[in-house]
């Protein structure tokens, strides 16, 4: 009975309710909270991901990068799963008569209390050990929903995931298409210096970016949802095509108001979508990342700027985050002025 509990039963119970007040507040905070991962989630993903970065930075390898996002999002729900049924379990080991054999009523032993917990978080009710006590008829009923709405939680939150990372290279792509640099962006869409194309891209990218970055801070994990190919890279497609509409803006003044706000409008949204990086642990290199000459980009018609004017408005703290991101995604500063 409970009141006969020893400190030790009571010990064990309260770590076992911790254990379960701990995995659903990270479990709930994650995929419900819209705003950043659960403390546990974000140092899980992020130390994972910095000891594959270590070996990626030593010997290039894409291939295990792009493997690890899938592999680390069933390993967190299989983390949480693992937290909960240890928690039930802590609890359910808490008093001798919590569970006991349906048919000789003797108290479970560790091993039965385990299987116990874990076939009623996942509602499988065996029906062989049941609890001992009208007192303990309450715990099951609990950890089965308990484990029900994990369950449910979790696969809503995979399908979120894979619907993101979908649309996250989709927008790459669609980024890639205008070059697969800065020069190659302002080459194709300067217009003789109207950048009429590049205003009318920009129109159906702002709304996609804008969302890019919420559904980025709602689902950190994106983050390490590597891409093979530079081409769908997020993190190299949107700094590439910062660095082309800081350019563009600093350059040309002749350019008329319509296409001067969509650049300044799009240029706003990036830099949103720069300030939720830190849900990802992702901070600003403590130097200015090395820009390349820039002379060649003033053959363009419409970029009557310097190239010291360029590089001072290509100056900014935005650069070290962008950096930083790059760097985080697997890639390198250079890879985003070349192709």
């Amino acid at each position: 009975m409970i009141e006969n509990l020893t400190t030790v039963n009571i010990v064990i119970g309260l770590l076992g309710i911790s254990l379960i007040i701990l995995g659903n507040y990270d479990a709930i905070k994650t995929t419900l909270s819209a705003s950043r991962s659960g403390p546990f989630t974000n140092r899980f993903i992020s130390q994972i991901w910095a000891v594959l970065l270590y070996f990626h930075q030593r010997r290039s390898n894409h291939k295990m990068l792009a493997s690890t996002g899938p592999w680390m999002t069933v390993g967190l729900m299989v983390t949480w799963l693992v937290v909960i049924l240890l928690g039930w379990w802590l609890l359910f080991s808490a008093s001798p008569l919590a569970v006991v054999n349906a048919e000789t009523k003797q108290p479970a032993d560790a091993i039965e209390r385990l299987y116990y917990a874990g076939y009623t978080i996942t509602t499988l009710g065996y029906g062989d050990f049941v609890p001992g006590t009208n007192s303990w008829r309450i715990a099951p009923i609990a950890a089965a929903a308990n484990g029900f709405f994990l369950f449910t939680l979790t696969i809503t939150y995979m399908l979120n995931i894979v619907a993101n990372v979908t649309e996250k290279r989709q927008i790459a792509l669609t980024i890639s298409a205008l070059g697969e640099t800065p020069w190659q962006i302002l080459e194709a869409t300067h217009d003789n210096g109207n950048f009429q194309s590049l205003s009318q891209q920009l129109q159906s990218l702002q709304a996609s970016i804008g969302k890019l970055g919420q559904q980025h801070l709602a689902y950190p994990i994106l983050h390490y949802y590597h891409a093979t190919e530079r081409s769908k890279s997020l993190a190299l497609a949107l700094t590439r095509l910062y660095q082309a509409l800081i350019i563009a803006k600093v350059s040309c003044h002749d350019i008329d108001s319509t296409a001067q706000q969509q650049l300044t409008t799009s240029i706003k949204i990036i830099e949103s979508f720069i300030a939720t990086l830190d849900s990802a642990f992702i901070t600003a290199v403590k130097e200015l990342p090395e820009l390349p000459k820039l002379d060649t980009y003033q053959q363009l018609s419409g970029i009557a700027a310097s190239q010291s004017t360029l590089q001072k408005h290509l100056s900014s703290e935005n650069q070290k985050v962008l950096a930083a991101y790059v760097h985080k995604d697997g890639w390198a500063w250079e890879d985003v002025w070349r192709t």
